[in-house]
């Protein structure tokens, strides 16, 4: 197919960041942080943990799209890929969002090495008291603590500094009118890349570990980062196919066309399929082993967050498969823009999903903790929970052992095992006293307290726990917001047509 040339002007080459555009982002953002002000203000009940929980998951999932952004311009910088050139200036605008990311985290890691109130329940080996008692959290401490939380906000000013130097190669470029001098500097953009991506796949594990997967601090699974980190790619790549539809919608992006659509469709596909490979695996694996500190994961989350665990499914297989496994949906701009918009979504679900529950149990343990007169933080009291639930998961047992190991250094000490049953679920409970008990202790301790005994037995659902709320979702639109007012800036700042980059006449003539 012959090449031909897309017509290039400086009005459809710069894009202009109009006070409508403005105000509509900083709207989102005021939206957003109403919601979270109100959410702080309306969190005593449930000790702070909805308000650190959503900066949490807001914070790390459009940080998280941010370093996904630089992490496709660097893959594909390696790959020798010249496809992505005619809209490559919207992922070196995304990537900008890093370091406005790393003040969230960066706020939050400090909250959490000065104890603020509600951290211990969102990471529970920050509770000095566990730390002591909980012989497994005791054993991960060399990796869970506030300095290595910390140290994650220094891997991602890592990070916004290979997004800078390769952001001022790219846009150098276009004043590079000798085509040697462009060469240059894409292979400077290659040396930068080969650099980063080493570095990008060893510490993207590290801050998935630390910010989201030691929520749970008794849980591991080594396909986490994976897991994680394919749900930001996918929803960054959703991101810049919207972000492009909206610039065409303005006449703006000329190089842009239907086969670069097709690609990103194909992508948002793909990765969804792979996505999923990775959460049944994760999934069957866990469940397979029938191992009980792995189970509790998955067990947590069936049981009592049912709506978005197959909400889950439904939103970020189900129906971008069946959406976009045609080839004329993925040029279709109203099915593929739709799809986009609903991956992206349905992965901040996902996000939502390993972090929300995981507090919630920290929090409901704790609390029952309390009734029953133990101080975590001054004695060795046992705490072991085992689920039992009616043949699901294959009548497999999801043991959960929850913040205390027993004292098997004690001696004469006193087991008793009682049995408590719901209408949903076997509950059966043994407490390990210690030795020596104090007065109030001596008496072999139960799990029946009466009906009204252990409320978090029973089932019941919060909005804002259990589902997102409307202040969830106008959180996570005020940190969209953010996220546009950012990325706009920047795309405001350059160039949308990086006319001397040397594939820019193969992303021109692009086709399939």
């Amino acid at each position: 197919m012959g090449h031909h040339h897309i017509e290039h002007t400086e009005q459809n080459s710069k894009f202009v960041f109009d006070g409508k555009t403005k105000a509509f982002t900083l709207a989102l953002t005021a939206v957003g942080a109403i919601c979270l002000l109100i959410m702080g203000l309306t969190d005593s009940e449930l000790q702070y943990t909805r308000l650190w929980s959503t900066i949490l998951l807001n914070g790390v999932f459009f940080t998280g799209i941010a370093f996904a952004s630089l992490f496709f311009i660097c893959t594909h910088t390696m790959a020798w890929g010249g496809w992505h050139v005619a809209f490559k200036r919207i992922p070196e605008a995304m990537m900008m969002y890093l370091p406005v990311g790393a003040i969230f985290l960066l706020a939050l890691g400090l909250a959490v090495m000065f104890d603020a109130p509600g951290t211990e329940f969102l990471y529970m080996w920050a509770d000095e008291g566990l730390q002591k008692t909980d012989k497994l959290i005791a054993h991960k401490s060399a990796l869970l603590n506030p300095i290595s939380y910390l140290l994650t906000i220094v891997v991602i000013a890592l990070w916004a500094v290979f997004a800078n130097i390769l952001r001022k190669i790219s846009l150098r470029q276009d004043g590079e009118n000798n085509p040697a001098t462009a060469t240059q500097s894409l292979f400077r953009m290659r040396f930068w890349s080969a650099i980063f991506l080493p570095i990008a796949g060893f510490s993207s594990a590290f801050v998935i570990w630390m910010w989201v997967m030691s929520v749970d601090a008794h849980w591991y699974s080594t396909m986490f980062a994976w897991y994680a980190t394919v749900s930001l790619w996918v929803s960054a790549v959703s991101i810049m196919l919207l972000i492009a539809v909206f610039l065409k919608s303005r006449g703006l992006l000329p190089a842009f066309t239907k086969e670069h659509m097709h690609d990103l469709g194909k992508y948002i596909f793909g990765f969804s399929i792979f996505w999923t490979y990775l959460w049944f695996s994760q999934f069957m694996l866990i469940w397979y082993s029938n191992n009980g500190e792995e189970t509790q994961y998955f067990f947590l989350r069936f049981e009592e967050f049912k709506p978005i665990f197959f909400l889950n499914l439904l939103i970020n297989f189900v129906l971008p498969f069946f959406l976009l496994i045609m080839n004329s949906a993925k040029r279709t701009l109203g099915v593929v823009g739709f799809a986009a918009g609903l991956v992206c979504f349905g992965h901040w679900l996902d996000f939502y999903q390993m972090i929300k529950p995981g507090t919630w149990h920290n929090l409901e343990h704790s609390k029952h903790s309390k009734h029953e007169g133990h101080d975590h933080s001054g004695d060795n009291h046992g705490h072991t929970y085992n689920y039992e639930s009616n043949n699901k998961f294959d009548g497999a047992k999801a043991q959960l052992t929850h913040f205390n190991e027993p004292d098997t250094t004690a001696k004469d000490t006193v087991a008793t095992d009682t049995t408590a049953t719901d209408t949903t679920n076997l509950v059966t409970e043994t407490i390990v006293p210690p030795a020596n008990n104090d007065e109030g202790h001596n008496e072999p301790h139960t799990a029946d307290h009466g009906d009204d005994a252990h409320e978090h037995h029973e089932k019941q659902f919060i909005m804002g726990v259990h589902f997102p709320s409307l202040l969830d979702v106008g959180t996570m639109l005020g940190f969209m917001g953010l996220f546009l007012f950012i990325t706009f800036t920047y795309l405001s700042k350059a160039s949308l047509y990086p006319k001397n980059d040397p594939f820019m006449g193969e992303s021109e003539n692009h086709h399939i």
